[in-house]
């Protein structure tokens, strides 16, 4: 008899930058969920260190945040890494936006419009569109 394993699923390593502690575990779980690591840092210099530490496949990064915010670290971020950043902010804010994707990041996803499962297949999407 023949038994056939499931394929194996990447484990990604996901940091989250996010400065609300509620919302940053919630994430974090989910992740964990989908078999991956979570990594978490409450502001952009926390977040550009774990960046250096840590190697991630995919940033979610917050814009509001104390010390650094979210679009002072991605454009620190690009002298260091072209790893996927997902913005997932409450701001919606054009010229934010605008400057996120000036800045590189791959998305820009208002919090209150999508839903933890959203988010979940977002990362996939570009960690998918990354290895291209």
């Amino acid at each position: 008899m023949i038994f056939q394993s499931k394929p194996k699923v990447k484990s990604y390593k996901v940091l989250i930058v996010e400065d609300e502690l509620k919302l940053q575990k919630a994430i974090g779980d989910k992740v964990q969920r989908e078999g991956w690591q979570s990594i978490v840092a409450s502001n952009g210099e926390e977040g550009l260190r774990a960046v250096m530490q840590e190697q991630p496949d995919i940033v979610l990064l917050d814009i509001i945040m104390p010390i650094m915010d979210g679009l002072t670290m991605l454009k620190e971020l690009r002298k260091i890494s072209d790893v996927p950043v997902l913005i997932l902010t409450n701001l919606y804010d054009e010229k934010k936006l605008i400057e996120s994707f000036r800045a590189g990041s791959y998305d820009y996803l208002v919090k209150s419009n999508y839903s933890l499962n959203e988010v979940i297949e977002k990362i996939k999407e570009a960690l998918e569109n990354a290895k291209k």
